[in-house]
């Protein structure tokens, strides 16, 4: 049985040979007949050529669709692009590949826009299918010269509105005006392109290049002030007054402001619109800082030069020169002065009065020995009481309040009362005065930090 089963496989496996070698017998043949732009690609001087050879079975149905595809790209392939001198293109920094990916971009845009092209030939064996597409450069130059003319058209309307929103001072909507014009020539940036005004052609594209450069280059940030000082007088809150001018100083309408500083619990940002008149931006509940606070304000890049990613990518060599010159305003803290009562005068008590200034003075606050010079009065209450043990030994506990007041005013804007520190020695005077240094090495190991929050907010 296994015999027969053997014979039978090998019967077979003979026969599908057969009908293999057939097959491509049939191939070769069909190949043998093809006509001569199968075999060997044409050479044209007057044709841009595109050939494309698939294999159906990879296709199914759809191999015809997807031949004449691969036949188109294989045409736009050999339509070059040329850089010519004194261009966008070819003035343009190349740090980030802008050449070449401008190279890609047209090369795209012809897959897309090809026309004019026709079929030259087709041909279909058992097994493969090929096409073959020209396009005659003589007018394939006709239909990309008409298609420059009308771009330039509706870039030159866009450039003449674009004055007119320059001269009322629209610089937002003449930007983003002026950016689209520039756009509806993105096609010939490789090239010059030339618009003719009263009998006279002018370069366009370098028209319009120049004066979106120009008017960028004209926002300017512009403060009342660069230093703001905020102290008790003014409740640690200042106005800042923000606008932005052209080259004349002109106020300009509806250009996005940046600003950004470090409130007390997160940082903050937000995007503001510039107006005729100044904006009056009040500065609050910004984090002390002893050293350096900064609110930064600046231009907002992305809301000026309004484009989609594509269209950013191309004009990259705009959007890196626009310099939106940030400025930081400088804010300086003033803390009040304070003035430091007892409610005792002992020979501890100073223990706990030196300990506060030091550690307020280590924040910035200004100590006074007078209350008349005080902005604050820290009246600070100390709560002494003893016991003895078996062995003689005496204890003492303290502890103490704080109570700070505006010195005009009679309620309090910060309490605070601690726990009981323990002192123990043979002598009462000794375990006392224990607990009070304890009080202090604690106190100058605090920062005050929620005194300080509650002055500044």
């Amino acid at each position: 049985m296994k015999i027969f089963h053997i014979i039978i496989f090998f019967f077979l496996l003979g026969i599908v040979s057969c009908g293999s070698i057939k097959e491509d017998k049939l191939e070769a043949n069909q190949m043998a007949a093809a006509p001569e732009w199968v075999k060997k690609r044409p050479v044209s001087q007057s044709y841009y050529i595109g050939i494309a050879k698939i294999n159906k079975a990879n296709y199914s149905d759809t191999y015809s669709q997807a031949a004449k595809k691969m036949a188109l790209n294989d045409l736009a392939s050999e339509i070059s692009v040329k850089i010519e001198s004194n261009t966008i293109v070819s003035s343009s920094e190349d740090n980030s590949g802008f050449k070449s990916d401008f190279s890609r971009y047209i090369q795209m845009e012809m897959q897309k826009d090809l026309e004019g092209y026709t079929l030259a030939g087709e041909y279909e064996t058992s097994k493969m299918y090929m096409i073959y597409y020209q396009l005659s450069k003589s007018k394939w130059k006709t239909i990309q010269a008409q298609r420059k003319r009308a771009a330039a058209e509706r870039a030159y309307s866009l450039y003449e509105q674009a004055q007119l929103k320059i001269s009322s001072l629209e610089y937002k909507s003449a930007i983003k005006t002026l950016t689209n014009a520039i756009l509806e020539i993105k096609k010939y940036w490789n090239e010059p392109v030339f618009y003719k005004i009263n009998e006279e052609n002018i370069r366009l594209d370098t028209e319009i290049r120049i004066q979106l450069t120009k008017i960028l280059s004209e926002l300017k940030l512009q403060t009342n002030n660069q230093t703001i000082i905020l102290s008790p007088e003014n409740n640690f809150k200042s106005e800042l007054e923000i606008g932005v001018v052209n080259s004349n100083g002109d106020l300009l309408k509806g250009l996005p402001i940046r600003i950004a500083y470090r409130k007390t619990t997160m940082p903050y940002e937000t995007t503001l619109y510039s107006e005729l008149s100044p904006l009056k931006i009040t500065l609050d509940n910004i984090k002390y800082n002893r050293k350096n606070t900064i609110v930064r304000v600046e231009l907002e890049k992305e809301g000026i030069i309004v484009v989609s990613n594509e269209d950013k990518k191309l004009l990259k060599f705009i959007y890196d020169a626009f310099q939106v010159n940030p400025i930081n305003v400088e804010v300086k803290f003033k803390l009040p002065r304070v003035f430091i009562k007892s409610n005792k005068s002992t020979n501890n008590t100073h223990y706990i009065k030196e300990a506060i200034a030091q550690s307020l003075g280590d924040k910035g606050f200004i100590m006074v020995d007078k209350i008349n010079n005080a902005d604050l009065v820290l009246l600070c209450k100390t709560y002494e009481n003893n016991k003895s043990d078996k062995n003689k030994v005496q204890i003492a506990y303290v502890s103490y309040s704080v109570d700070v007041r505006k010195k005009e005013e009679s309620s309090s804007i910060y309490t605070f009362s601690s726990d009981k520190y323990k002192g123990a020695d043979y002598e009462f005077d000794s375990a006392l005065e224990k607990s009070y240094i304890k009080i202090a090495e604690d106190i100058k190991n605090s920062s005050f930090e929620d005194l300080l929050e509650t002055i500044l907010n």
